[in-house]
């Protein structure tokens, strides 16, 4: 006696359907990342780790388009602390070859330039200091201006991390957060 031929098993079926629905899944996923990441984020390929509830991305500007290679001008916000700030102090990653000139750093308060005592760029370290002439009050938003910079001369995402120096009996440096500084290839057109 011949069995009839089938040509899907009943455990295939259900191995399809559980693809199916594994592909509707992650469709759905990929749906739900593009309508909430950002749409620079949402277009690269895997997951964007951009920071922590501890420590948050700052905003910031390039008034120059961040064109690789070429002269900009940074503006890297400063949200309002708890305390004092006697100094700011911004390090950038081991691959930022590009160039900043500490003579064309200023700290805007509230809209308003401060007075600095020294602005110091360590190259090999990557590191920018920025030490007030007097403390900037707690509660104030700043604004770092850094002009003149020679932006990277490789395209990509750089991390900077921002830390401030407070005027306590003991004071230690605190990280405030980062700046991911998107350095293109061509000028950006657009709205």
């Amino acid at each position: 006696m011949s069995r009839p031929h089938s040509s899907t098993h009943p455990t295939s079926r259900s191995h399809l359907g559980r693809q199916i629905v594994m592909a509707l899944w992650v469709i759905n996923l990929g749906t739900l990342a593009a309508g909430i990441l950002p749409l620079k984020a949402a277009a690269q390929s895997g997951f964007v780790i951009t920071g922590s509830e501890d420590v948050p991305v700052l905003s910031y500007k390039l008034d120059f388009r961040g064109v690789r290679d070429k002269i900009d001008r940074y503006r890297l916000d400063i949200p309002p602390q708890d305390v004092a700030v006697a100094e700011v102090q911004i390090s950038g990653p081991p691959n930022f070859d590009g160039k900043i000139d500490p003579e064309e750093v200023r700290l805007e308060v509230e809209g308003q330039s401060v007075p600095l005592s020294e602005v110091y760029w360590n190259e090999e370290f990557r590191s920018l200091e920025v030490i007030t002439e007097e403390p900037v009050a707690a509660g104030q938003s700043m604004r770092l201006i850094l002009s003149q910079v020679r932006n990277p001369s490789k395209i990509g995402e750089y991390r900077f991390v921002g830390r401030l120096l407070g005027t306590e009996a003991n004071p230690l440096f605190r990280t405030i957060g980062n700046w991911i500084i998107s350095i293109d290839q061509f000028e950006r057109t657009g709205f």
